[in-house]
């Protein structure tokens, strides 16, 4: 067979071609330092390659949040910190308040020591890490702790009255009251006797109706208080006339102080209280949780996360009935040095001790989530690493 010029040159053509498209696929690798650089290099290991890069990304991603969990429980750390600290002076100052040789005088100075701290403790469970609040749980838009106001207005129950006729008839709108104060006893004050201010007799009770206090009169202005019971909150029902005007301010009304009254007209007050009928006060703290009680999650391994964050409400307000209401528990004490109680503050001893111990707690929390995120971090990176050594081998 006769190889024409032609053909001989289209070979050498042809070869030089192919010499040129591997040395400029040499080239490449050379400038990328990477062996593949398009799928038809090695199809099977730019399948791998691919592979690998795109886990690459994901423990990238996944350790990036990881060191943001952890900055963000460093600082809730720190926070958790400073509110122990506070509570351990409180404790100190209680402790020496508590005795018979402190005097009016140093519990006044020390009732403002109280007062600062209870600001403080509500400024650092509203601490903020940039625009996010530290112990909101999810909702880290939002303030963690809230006031509440100090008024309520009463809710009436007549289910208790005997007297079917009365019971179906009676509107309880005409019970113009309201409760004032703070407290987060379940309140409930029980007409026993049925009539008018000064006629009529109650029972209170600061559990719900389990256990009720000695039987007294319904006057416009009560002291919601059991004294068989729980510790005084200074909680007061108020009712008020027809014209909205509150009981006790009315000329030749109750003096809600004393047993005697002075002279009024009966018909002029005009509200008789059934026996049976209830007055009911919802638990209203001076300070409430705000947040979520759902808590961000950070991914620790293939299906199992843990939560980064601590909420306000475990740490100042308690859950359950073991958890102590600290700001609560401040406040009453606050009150009792003003009162100069030594008694008092002694009784509250045991609760403030239950507050610390409450935030303790927290702080040993965090310290543990922090060191299992740091042992997730260290597995990352590793992982990272041997990803990295075999996407180089391709």
């Amino acid at each position: 067979m006769r190889v024409t010029e032609v053909t001989k040159r289209d070979h050498v053509v042809d070869n030089i071609q192919r010499s040129s498209g591997k040395l400029q696929d040499i080239q490449i690798q050379m400038a990328s330092g990477r062996r593949l650089n398009k799928t038809s290099d090695d199809p099977i290991g730019a399948a791998r390659s691919q592979d690998i890069v795109t886990t690459l990304s994901s423990q990238k991603q996944q350790l990036q949040n990881v060191e943001d969990n952890i900055a963000w429980l460093q600082r809730s750390e720190l926070e958790i910190g400073h509110i122990n600290e506070i509570l351990g002076q409180i404790r100190t100052l209680a402790i020496s308040q508590a005795g018979s040789d402190s005097n009016e005088e140093t519990r006044q100075m020390v009732a403002r020591e109280f007062a600062v701290a209870r600001k403080t403790l509500f400024n650092t469970g509203n601490a903020r890490e940039g625009k996010l609040y530290l112990f909101s749980g999810i909702k880290s838009l939002s303030p963690a702790l809230k006031k509440n106001g100090i008024f309520q207005p009463v809710k009436v129950e007549k289910s208790g009255v005997s007297q079917k006729d009365i019971r179906e008839l009676l509107d309880v709108k005409q019970f113009r009251a309201q409760f004032e104060g703070f407290s987060t006893n379940n309140y409930r004050i029980k007409v026993t006797k049925g009539g008018i201010w000064g006629q009529a007799r109650i029972k209170i009770s600061d559990d719900g109706g389990r256990t009720w206090s000695k039987e007294q009169t319904l006057r416009p202005v009560i002291h919601v208080f059991n004294q068989d019971g729980k510790l005084n909150d200074q909680v007061l029902l108020k009712f008020s006339d027809q014209e909205g005007r509150l009981g006790n301010i009315l000329p030749k009304q109750f003096d809600f102080n004393s047993e005697k009254s002075a002279e009024f007209d009966l018909d002029a007050l005009g509200v008789l209280f059934p026996e049976g009928i209830e007055f009911v006060y919802q638990p209203n703290p001076e300070i409430s949780y705000n947040g979520s009680i759902h808590k961000k999650e950070s991914l620790i391994s293939n299906g199992l996360s843990i939560p980064v964050n601590i909420t306000a409400q475990e740490l100042l307000l308690g859950e359950g009935e073991d958890g102590v209401d600290t700001f609560s528990l401040l406040a009453a004490m606050e009150r009792a040095l003003l009162e100069n109680d030594g008694i008092a503050i002694a009784k509250r001893l045991d609760q403030l001790n239950l507050a610390q111990d409450q935030v303790l707690k927290q702080q040993a929390d965090v310290g543990n989530i922090v060191r299992e995120l740091y042992s997730t971090q260290s597995r990352l990176e590793n992982q990272q690493f041997e990803k990295e050594r075999q996407l180089s081998d391709i």
